[in-house]
């Protein structure tokens, strides 16, 4: 969204020495993000205003002139190609050093002297496109230059000076004001800069609509809900023409082309106020006797629509249309529609001003994929007491472009909404407490005064009333409060400090610690696949697999063909290998995940609520098939069992006391026990069911509750941190021949207990062979002597070493090898 500084000085008073990045950070610290400080002045350095004193034909060309251009301070020859030159004309006058389009094409060039043939040329006479100034001076074809005859300014004249266009435009990102539907025109903008900067804010107060009674006009809203209010008055004496030069301006400043007088004042006021409004030709509306009839209804199912820019849409009953008796006119809070708007022949128009449901406009924009100016604001909810100040603005802007315009009927309206009017109570302390920081009490009622609200003092506490444009939906609880505080005082004046409390470590996770270690054995160790599944499943899956138990449903499902929640992990695992067994001779996957126990309960669902959540379970699944195997069932007890083994709690087979769940097969399943309590199953997929699914191969798999096994693990040691030592280590290498019985781990454990000053031991050879009697191997070790509180010489170490190889060598009869 684009800001103009000089639109927001209608409302507030800001120096024309002013710095416009400062007021651009200002507001990113406070309020908004300002993306980009826009100067418009900046491409048009060098340019002035010149008037043509002299006009000739060039001797060597039939479409150039000879112009003597007066630029001020004498004048220049300029050779020009310009259709529409004439003498006393006054034109854009690109001096030497200035910087154009060519054509308006193109990269800027820098324009210099020049010879064009034959003749000198000193500057240029430029066309509009070529300055960018191509919406502010339409052109009928690309050799018309910029006529300046209407300007009062004197030769030499810079040209933003003459054409007003000294603004400064902030670029707002619109991601920031999602939250402030106030925010989305400069009147929101401006009442921010002046609570930020401490200055009178200019609200705007335009004269009550005197109503005609010549015609009747009516409103009918069907769904209050969907438009809570909807004003509409009708106006004659309208004489379409263009806008002037300064409301143009503005439009173009801040992104928008002007059109014409009517439609320019809507936009003007949506840019202006932030509330939408829309201008229909009063003809479109009229009954025979001229009354004017307008019915704010849902659309029909499959009803066409043709928007002004003629394009065709067809409409759901959720949209809502602005129609006649007759006829949808305006697609509400979106578009207007054909054959309704304002065009060069209309006398007599009708003004609407309305605030419709915010959620019903974004769907109806996302559904047409039709998003407008007027669809980006009411979708951010609006406030609803807006539109009679539009409605007022407008009208006073209409008698200011047509003179003539009056309003002949009175100000329709339907109004059905009410706003919150109680008070926030902020307790007495309760900004300082959440801020860490003393702002006086005066400051404190200045701050949410100039921003609108009311503020109240009783019994000591702070009771604040939300203006209409932050009650929709906004300020709600004493929190909004302190932060609306917070962020006009500045965020950069509340000092840094640390927290005053304990920070104690957080428990341990053991739960999530398990599932860590289960992942590192299954993939490292066992040689499997990860692979993460959604936690929906489809019902022909459970179907087919024949899961018993009842699955959880979802009201709002991601996708639509997985509405359930899993009970196990064996469905998604199962999908996984029938997606890869066509290409994989061997699959072998794993999963750690939750699944979800409809009949079980868990957590409660709110700290204060009795209703309980499904119970969730941490599961390890794992399943294995391959091609040219015969039985699957023991690739994937191993497995199990070698996860038992690394973890420290064996994990046993026992069958079933009766027939397993039939989607395994009877005679190769079992279940996972550890510590006499069941953790778990493993199976091979019964014959049937594997038909049912798919699979070409046989496959077998397992799954574990990890939360019910985590009970049978034993409590790993804490780890302990030994700091790195500050005096230098000795090192001796040496090399044993042991006998083949004898492991590197008692080796190992032996030299590293043998004395204090062993600091590290490291393997570095192991040989058997040539040199090395039969059924014996050489071990050769890199050993590391240090003492944390001095440096050792070298007869100590060579003691401790000696000594150390005599130990061995009576312990593990082992014999030095040199």
């Amino acid at each position: 969204m684009l800001i103009s500084k000089n639109w927001l000085k209608d409302f507030v008073f800001l120096p024309d020495a002013f710095n416009p990045d400062e007021l651009a950070l200002q507001l990113s610290l406070s309020t908004v993000e300002v993306e980009k400080v826009i100067r418009q002045g900046a491409g048009l350095e060098g340019i002035v205003v010149g008037v043509i004193r002299n006009i000739e034909k060039h001797p060597q060309a039939d479409k150039l002139w000879l112009c003597q251009v007066d630029a001020g301070d004498g004048l220049l020859p300029i050779v020009c190609g310009g259709s529409n030159l004439s003498s006393g004309m006054k034109v854009a006058l690109g001096q030497i050093g200035a910087r154009v389009r060519w054509h308006g094409e193109g990269d800027l060039i820098e324009i210099k002297p020049a010879v064009i043939r034959g003749i000198e040329s000193q500057g240029m006479i430029c066309a509009a496109d070529e300055i960018g100034l191509g919406q502010l001076f339409p052109s009928s074809n690309e050799r018309e230059v910029i006529n300046l005859s209407h300007l009062k300014a004197k030769p030499g004249t810079p040209l933003s000076t003459a054409l007003g266009l000294d603004d400064v435009v902030f670029d707002i990102d619109n991601k920031s004001l999602t939250h402030r539907s106030d925010l989305w025109g400069h009147y929101g903008i401006a009442r921010e800069v002046a609570a930020l900067q401490r200055k009178k804010f200019k609200a705007l107060n335009p004269p009550p609509i005197k109503g005609g009674k010549e015609v009747s006009v009516t409103v009918s809203v069907a769904d209050t809900k969907l438009c809570p209010r909807y004003m509409a008055v009708a106006f004659c004496g309208i004489k379409v023409a263009p806008s002037p030069e300064w409301l143009q301006r503005r439009l173009i400043a801040v992104g928008l082309r002007p059109i014409n007088n009517i439609v320019d004042i809507t936009n003007y006021v949506m840019l202006e106020l932030g509330q939408p409004l829309h201008a229909f030709d009063k003809a479109s509306l009229a009954s025979p006797d001229g009354s004017v009839s307008i019915f704010v209804r849902r659309a029909q199912g499959g009803e066409k629509f043709v928007t002004l820019d003629n394009k065709e849409y067809e409409l759901n009953e959720d949209a809502m249309v602005i129609a006649s008796q007759e006829r949808a006119l305006g697609l509400a809070g979106i578009k207007g529609g054909a054959g309704s708007g304002v065009t060069d022949s209309t006398t007599e128009i009708v003004f609407e001003a309305a605030t419709f449901e915010a959620a019903n406009i974004r769907r109806t924009s996302l559904a047409l994929s039709l998003r407008t100016d007027s669809s980006a604001r009411f979708e951010k909810g609006l406030d609803p007491a807006l539109p009679e100040l539009a409605l007022r603005r407008a009208a006073a802007l209409l008698c200011e472009l047509c003179p003539g315009a009056r309003a002949i009927s009175a100000v329709a309206e339907e109004r059905h909404y009410t706003l919150r009017t109680e008070p926030i109570v902020v307790p007495a302390g309760f900004i300082e407490k959440k801020l860490g920081v003393h702002i006086e009490k005066k400051r404190v009622w200045d701050i949410l005064e100039r921003l609108g609200f009311t503020v109240e003092e009783k019994k000591g506490a702070l009771a604040v009333s939300s203006p209409s444009w932050r009650a929709v939906k906004d300020v709600r609880i004493p929190e909004d409060v302190v932060e609306e505080v917070a962020r006009i005082y500045g965020y950069a004046e509340i000092p840094g400090s640390l927290p005053e409390f304990t920070i104690a470590p957080p428990p341990a996770n053991r739960l999530r610690a398990l599932e860590r270690r289960v992942r590192d054995i299954l993939a490292y160790e066992s040689g499997l696949t990860e692979v993460y599944n959604y936690s929906f499943t489809a019902p022909e899956w459970a179907e087919k697999i024949g899961l018993p138990g009842v699955h959880l449903e979802l009201d709002n499902p991601v996708a639509k063909d997985r509405p359930l929640l899993r009970r196990s992990l064996l469905p998604g695992l199962l999908e996984n290998v029938e997606a890869n067994c066509h290409r994989f001779s061997r699959v072998g996957l794993f999963e750690i995940g939750r699944t979800y126990i409809a009949e079980a309960a868990g957590e409660r669902a709110a700290p204060d609520s009795d209703e309980l959540l499904p119970e969730q379970h941490s599961h390890a699944g794992i399943i294995y098939a391959e091609k040219n195997l015969s039985v699957p069932f023991y690739r994937v007890a191993e497995a199990i069992r070698r996860l038992g083994q690394r973890l420290g709690a064996d994990i046993s087979c026992q069958a079933y006391p009766s027939m397993p769940p039939g989607y395994l097969h009877p005679g190769r399943a079992a279940q996972l026990v550890a510590g006499g309590d069941i953790v778990g199953w493993v199976g091979e997929i019964h014959p049937l069911t594997a038909k049912r699914l798919g699979l070409e191969t046989r496959t077998a798999a397992a799954e574990i509750d990890l939360a019910a096994y985590l009970a049978y693990l034993p409590e790993r040691d804490t780890a302990r941190y030994e700091p790195l030592g500050v005096f230098p280590a000795v090192y001796r290498d040496v090399a044993f021949v042991v006998d083949r019985r004898h492991t590197h781990r008692a080796l190992c454990a032996a030299i590293r207990g043998f004395d204090p000053l062993v600091s590290s031991v490291e393997l570095f050879d192991i040989y058997a062979g040539e040199g090395v009697r039969s059924g014996a191997k050489s071990l050769g070790y890199h050993i590391a002597y240090a003492s944390p509180e001095r440096t050792l010489t070298a007869p100590e170490v060579d003691k401790v070493h000696a000594e150390l190889q005599k130990m061995l060598m009576a312990v593990f009869d082992a014999q030095l090898r040199t």
